[in-house]
C-alpha cells in the first residue's frame, strides 16, 4: 500500500495523505498579485526612492500645495460658481453635489462631502493625493449620514502615496475597472458608522501598510483578479460592524502580517477559485464572528486562535484537495465558548488540520477547550453517489481500492518537532470523515515519537465502545523510510496499521456528560406558581444561538466556572447547520 500520509514539501498546504501540490503561491510576491499590479508597485517604489531626500526634510507646509479639479490646477483657494466644490487653499476641500472629473492634490487633503457627489475618470485615477515638495501625502475623507461620495475610474479610484483615512457616517462607493478601488502607499483606516463599498478589477482595498476597520457600519470589498482586502502588513477589524470581502480569482482576504478580528464584528469572506483567507502570520478571532468559504482551502494561516468566536468555514475541492481550516508550522486554538463549524469536500480533505515538519517552529497541535466544534470531511458533497472505491486492473478484473483520505480533525508532525497533539477539554466535538473522524500522527526514524489524542471532561459518546486506539506503520517517504505512529478514535484494543481499518471510527461525538439537577425531595412543597424541577435533566446542548456571546461575557467578568462556560457554548450548537453542503462555483 502506498504511503498514506506522505511528507509534503516545505510550504505545501496539505490536508493529509498523498497530497502533492505546488508551492503556496501567496508566499512569493510575483504570484501574490497580477503582473500588472507588480509592475505598478515597482514604479511606485522607484518614485518613492526618487523623493526620499525631500521626505527626510522637515515639513514646511501643513496643507495641500495645489489641487487639480477636472483637469484644471489651482495654487490658491478656489471653487466653482455653483458651490459644488471649494478648496480653502490649505487642507480642506468641500464637495456638495459635485459631479465632475478627477480630483488630485499634492500634500495633505481633507475631503468633506455633503449630498450626492460623483467623481468620474474614464482614463486615469478618481481621487489621488501624492507627495508635495514639502509635505507627505495624506488623504482624509469624511461625510455625514445623508451623504454619498461615488468615485469611479479606470485606474485606482481612491488612492494616496501616503495613508487614507475614511471617517464619518456617510457612504463611499469606489469602483475601478482596471486597478484597485482603494489603494494606499501607507495605511488605510476606516472609522465611524458609515458604509464603504470598494470594487476593483485588481484589489478592492489594499495598503502597503496596515488596514484598520474600526467601523460600526458595513465595509464591502470585491475583487476580480486579486484580493478583496489586501494588507501588506496587519489587518485589524473591530468596532462591531460588518465586513464582506470577496474575490473571483484570488483570496478574499490576504495579509502579510497578523489578522485580528474582535469587538463583535461580523466578517464574511468568499473566493470562487482560491482560499477565502490566507496570509503569513497569525489569525485571531475574539468575541466576533467569521464566515469563510473558499476553493481548495477555507482559511489557511500560520497560527489560528478562536476565542469566544463563532466561525463557519467551508472548502470545496480544488484539484481534488480541500482543507477548511488549516495552519502550517503553528497551532490551532479554539477556546472560551467558541462555536466552530468546519466542512471540507474533496478526494483528499480535512475539516480542521495542522502540521509541522521543521525544527524550531511551532505547530502540529490542536487545542479545543470549553467550546463546540463540528468538523466534517467528505470525499464528495452530501447527497451525491459517494466515493468510488473500485478500479479495474489490466486484466479487467475489478479490484477493491481505497481512494482518497478524508479526516475530520487531523494533526501531524515530523521527527525533531514536539509530537502532534489533539487536545479536547470540556468541549463538545462532532467529527466525521469518510476515512476517519480524528487522527494524530508523528513521523520519526525510530518510531519512538507518538502523535496523541488527549480528552478531558468530555467522554466519547459515539461510537459505542469508542476509545483512543493506536496506529503504527512503516512508510517510505521522499527522504527515506520512517515510522508513522499515532492515535485515532475507534473500537477494539489492537494497534492498527491502516486508516482504512474497520476499527477506525468514521464518526465520533465527544461531549461533557449531562448536568442532572437534584430531584425534589419527597414531601417537599414548592411555592405556588413556581416550576417544579422534579427529575428534570438539563442537557448541555440547548436550542439557542447565543452561546458564544454568553461565554465571552463570563470570561470577561472572570467567571472561572468551566461548567458555566461550556454550557453557554453548547447552548449555541443549534446555530450550526445540521447539513454541511458546499456550493461550488465554477467559471
Amino acid at each position: 500500500m502506498a504511503a498514506l500520509f506522505t511528507t509534503p514539501r516545505r510550504n505545501d498546504k496539505t490536508s493529509g495523505a498523498h497530497f502533492v501540490e505546488p508551492d503556496v503561491h501567496r508566499r512569493t510576491l510575483l504570484a501574490h498579485g497580477s503582473w500588472r499590479r507588480v509592475t505598478r508597485r515597482i514604479v511606485v517604489g522607484a518614485v518613492c526612492a526618487l523623493t526620499v531626500s525631500s521626505l527626510l526634510m522637515p515639513s514646511v507646509s501643513l496643507a495641500a500645495e495645489w489641487v487639480n479639479v477636472g483637469g484644471a490646477q489651482y495654487n490658491t483657494a478656489a471653487g466653482d460658481e455653483a458651490g459644488t466644490w471649494a478648496w480653502d487653499g490649505a487642507d480642506d476641500m468641500k464637495l456638495n453635489g459635485y459631479n465632475g472629473g478627477a480630483i488630485e492634490a499634492a500634500g495633505k487633503l481633507n475631503v468633506s462631502y455633503e449630498g450626492n457627489n460623483t467623481v468620474t475618470n474614464g482614463d486615469g485615477r478618481g481621487i489621488k493625493v501624492k507627495d508635495g515638495a514639502n509635505e507627505n501625502a495624506e488623504l482624509n475623507i469624511q461625510g455625514d449620514a445623508s451623504s454619498t461620495l461615488n468615485v469611479s475610474s479606470s485606474r485606482d479610484a481612491i488612492t494616496s502615496v501616503g495613508s487614507i483615512n475614511i471617517d464619518g457616517a456617510g457612504t463611499v462607493n469606489a469602483t475601478s475597472t482596471e486597478h484597485d478601488a482603494i489603494d494606499a502607499g501607507g495605511d488605510v483606516t476606516i472609522k465611524g458608522s458609515g458604509n464603504v463599498n470598494a470594487t476593483g478589477d485588481s484589489d478592492g482595498i489594499r495598503a502597503d501598510g496596515n488596514i484598520t476597520i474600526d467601523n460600526s457600519g458595513t465595509v464591502t470589498a470585491k475583487a476580480t483578479e486579486d484580493q478583496g482586502i489586501d494588507a501588506n502588513e496587519n489587518l485589524i477589524i473591530k468596532g462591531g460592524g460588518k465586513v464582506e470581502a470577496s474575490s473571483i480569482k484570488d483570496n478574499a482576504i490576504w495579509a502579510g502580517g497578523n489578522i485580528e478580528i474582535s469587538g463583535g464584528s461580523q466578517v464574511k469572506a468568499s473566493s470562487e477559485e482560491d482560499a477565502a483567507i490566507d496570509g503569513k502570520n497569525s489569525l485571531t478571532v475574539t468575541n466576533a464572528s467569521l464566515n469563510a468559504s473558499g476553493v481548495g482551502y477555507g482559511i489557511v494561516y500560520k497560527g489560528i486562535t478562536f476565542d469566544g468566536a463563532t466561525v463557519t468555514v467551508r472548502a470545496s475541492a480544488g484539484n481534488d484537495e480541500a482543507s477548511a481550516l488549516f495552519t502550517d508550522e503553528d497551532d490551532i486554538v479554539i477556546k472560551n465558548g467558541s462555536i466552530v463549524d468546519a466542512f471540507a469536500e474533496g478526494q483528499f480533505s480535512t475539516a480542521i488540520s495542522t502540521r509541522n515538519y521543521y525544527p524550531n517552529e511551532a505547530g502540529g497541535h490542536i487545542y479545543i477547550s470549553d467550546s463546540v466544534v463540528k468538523a466534517i470531511a467528505r470525499y464528495v458533497e452530501s447527497g451525491s453517489d459517494g466515493p468510488d472505491h473500485y478500479s479495474n486492473d489490466q486484466s479487467g478484473a475489478v479490484i477493491p481500492e481505497h481512494r482518497g483520505v478524508n479526516i475530520g480533525i487531523f494533526a501531524r508532525t515530523k521527527e525533531g518537532i514536539t509530537p502532534a497533539t489533539i487536545s479536547i477539554v470540556r468541549s463538545k466535538v462532532t467529527a466525521e470523515g469518510d476515512t476517519a473522524a480524528i487522527f494524530a500522527l508523528a513521523v520519526s526514524a525510530d518510531g519512538e515519537t507518538i502523535g496523541t489524542i488527549e480528552i478531558e471532561g468530555a467522554p466519547i459518546q459515539t461510537p459505542t465502545g469508542g476509545k483512543i486506539i493506536g496506529y503504527r506503520n512503516k512508510e517510505e517517504l521522499d527522504d527515506g523510510i520512517f515510522y508513522v505512529v499515532g492515535q485515532t478514535i475507534g473500537t477494539g484494543d489492537a494497534v492498527i496499521d491502516s486508516p482504512y481499518n474497520e476499527a477506525v471510527a468514521k464518526s465520533t461525538v465527544i461531549a461533557p456528560p449531562e448536568e442532572i439537577k437534584p430531584e425534589e425531595k419527597p414531601g417537599e412543597t414548592k411555592p405556588e406558581g413556581s416550576k417544579s424541577e422534579g427529575t428534570k435533566t438539563t442537557k448541555t446542548v440547548a436550542v439557542a444561538a447565543t452561546g458564544a456571546k454568553i461565554a465571552g461575557k463570563l470570561a470577561a467578568t472572570g467567571d472561572a466556572s468551566s461548567a458555566a462556560i461550556v454550557a453557554a457554548a453548547l447552548a449555541g450548537t443549534a446555530a450550526i447547520a445540521a447539513g454541511a453542503v458546499v456550493s461550488r462555483k465554477r467559471s
